[in-house]
């Protein structure tokens, strides 16, 4: 498995790489993020670290870029007081973040959990053509393609899964904890910002007005649930 380290933190880069490569990863590395892009566009990695705050040709722009041409997992570097940062990185289609500081540890687990995610995401697309109903809502689990009566909606792979999960459990509240863990790979508390752009997007989405749901219902201080009508 390939993986490209991008930070202008050069000794946080050299700690990553010795601990990425003793679990067995490849590794490339960029100290920008203008290099950190062609790095990208070079190597094709399976799985993108990337700090949010770099000078000029910043993390942020780098992941808007990745998602304009590739659903390669991207992990978010970020400082631990930059909220914004987390919902912006969230919001351009990140897979997930880490705050700094960090152990090593912390991030190696992250990265096992994004790419077993990934992995079992391109496995599940060989399987036969189910589908899976709410109202007015398909979706298609052999094109991962959502329909709502004959308009079709595209999803990202993490919209997929949530909207997947949420179906499944139709009509049954799942916390935030509960779909962190079954779409990231992790449990923790203090993950909601995970959950909670992904499905404001799925909600721009889907819904008529996405500020008044007929699908996805936010059950307060819990989390969600799909309606069954």
């Amino acid at each position: 498995m390939a993986v490209l380290l991008v930070d202008d933190d050069r000794d946080l880069i050299d700690v990553l790489t010795y601990i990425l490569r003793r679990e067995g990863y490849q590794v490339t590395v960029a100290y920008d993020g203008e290099q950190g892009w062609t790095r990208f566009q070079s190597e094709q990695p399976e799985l993108v670290v990337l700090d949010a705050n770099m000078p000029g040709f910043d993390g942020m722009e780098v992941c808007r870029r990745i998602r304009e041409q590739s659903t390669t997992p991207v992990i978010m570097l970020t400082a631990r007081t930059d909220e914004a940062d987390i919902v912006q990185a969230l919001g351009l289609g990140a897979d997930d973040y880490v705050t700094k500081p960090f152990s090593p540890r912390q991030l190696v687990a992250r990265v096992k959990a994004v790419l077993r995610r990934a992995q079992a995401f391109a496995a599940s697309g060989s399987g036969g053509g189910e589908e899976l109903r709410a109202g007015e809502l398909t979706l298609d689990l052999r094109s991962r393609i959502l329909r709502r009566n004959e308009d079709e909606i595209r999803l990202t792979p993490l919209e997929f899964k949530i909207l997947h999960y949420l179906l499944l459990n139709k009509g049954r509240v799942l916390t935030n904890s509960a779909i962190v863990e079954h779409v990231w790979g992790f449990s923790g508390s203090g993950n909601e910002d995970l959950v909670k752009v992904h499905v404001h997007r799925l909600r721009q989405k889907l819904e008529r007005d996405p500020h008044n749901p007929d699908f996805i219902k936010t059950v307060l201080g819990v989390g969600y649930v799909l309606s069954q009508s």
